[in-house]
């Protein structure tokens, strides 16, 4: 059973036609409002009354688009589905693209998660917004270092299907309540070394306003991101495994140390004593730092080359894309 979650807030423009389109691809459409104050979930409750293919839930609070899916997936996996897809709820994401998602487990049965990329060609500069690009660049490198899968090219999409028997297996209940949603599955699933895929799709940029502020990004994803990152490192290369890897961090730490303690109490020696230090003197700390970033290199080149599988799918050609756009269009 294919069954899929929109998340819904200030979204009661839009959501209907959303769960419309759907119903023709999926078996279950699971609408959860997340305390909505324009009702996104009574609207669909008055289009779709007496309906057994679409569920809404209605949260008390706002909890964030997290939240609201971790209230879908819960009643998905009870429902007995087999592939879950999450679309948001403001018409930006193709529901005919859910049939490409499914498609790829079906190809490869080792993929756990699937996601969508909109990164395929360059009238994607044309079509995003200058700041949502640039901001989606710096976030995309950060949440690669963050979950280890740096053959992603799009790893802030939100347009994502799972397997429902590896959902099963992950602390989904952990997952963010947030934005940082999507993000808090890939340092899940990249602490497991679950493939995943990416299929090609386009993304309409109209005149919704995201909720997702700047602010919010600035402030609140780096330390969130940073978290993910440390706690995939000690576990991956010191408690799961020490490698190869694991020596170039340890050697590589410690060297950069050892030469920014030599150099700073050579430092503070000059200033007390206004001598100036000798070469041999510098080079006992710029030598431990240049090779400690030395060691630091290996261990990123370490963790790229190992990096979690990633099957890209290139099947939606051009002509397919702008046949969906004009579609979307009208």
């Amino acid at each position: 059973m294919i069954a899929c979650v929109v998340p819904a807030y200030r979204a009661s423009d839009t959501v209907r036609s959303v769960v419309e389109s759907l119903l023709a691809v999926a078996d279950l459409v699971v609408v959860v409002d997340d305390a909505c104050p324009e009702h996104s979930g009574a609207a669909v409750q008055s289009a779709y009354r007496g309906n057994p293919r679409v569920a809404t839930l209605i949260r008390e609070r706002n909890g964030g688009v997290g939240a609201a899916m971790k209230t879908g997936i819960e009643y998905c996996l009870a429902a007995g589905a087999d592939v879950i897809v999450k679309l948001d709820a403001d018409g930006q994401m193709d529901p005919a693209f859910v049939p490409h998602l499914v498609a790829c487990f079906e190809r490869d049965p080792s993929l756990g998660y699937v996601k969508g990329n909109r990164f395929t060609g360059e009238s994607l500069v044309r079509e995003m917004p200058p700041i949502r690009l640039f901001g989606n660049a710096v976030l995309s490198l950060l949440v690669k270092f963050a979950s280890g899968y740096w053959n992603l090219l799009d790893p802030t999409n939100g347009y994502v299907a799972f397997r429902a028997d590896v959902l099963r297996e992950l602390p989904w209940r952990r997952f963010a309540d947030s934005y940082f949603f999507e993000t808090s599955v890939l340092g899940e699933l990249g602490l497991r070394n679950v493939p995943i895929g990416e299929v090609e799709m386009p993304t309409i940029y109209g005149t919704e306003q995201s909720s997702l502020s700047i602010r919010r990004v600035i402030f609140e994803f780096p330390p969130k991101l940073a978290r993910l990152f440390w706690r995939r490192i000690l576990l991956h290369y010191f408690v799961f495994d020490v490698n190869l890897g694991s020596l170039y961090l340890l050697f590589g730490v410690l060297s950069l140390l050892a030469g920014t303690i030599i150099g700073g109490i050579e430092w503070v020696r000059t200033l007390q004593t206004g001598h100036v230090r000798t070469a041999g003197t510098v080079m006992l700390a710029v030598l431990p730092i240049l090779i400690g970033f030395q060691f630091l290199s290996n261990a990123l080149m370490y963790d790229v080359q190992f990096a979690p599988k990633t099957i890209r799918e290139r099947g939606v050609r051009a002509k397919d894309r702008e046949t969906t756009l004009a579609r979307r269009l009208g």
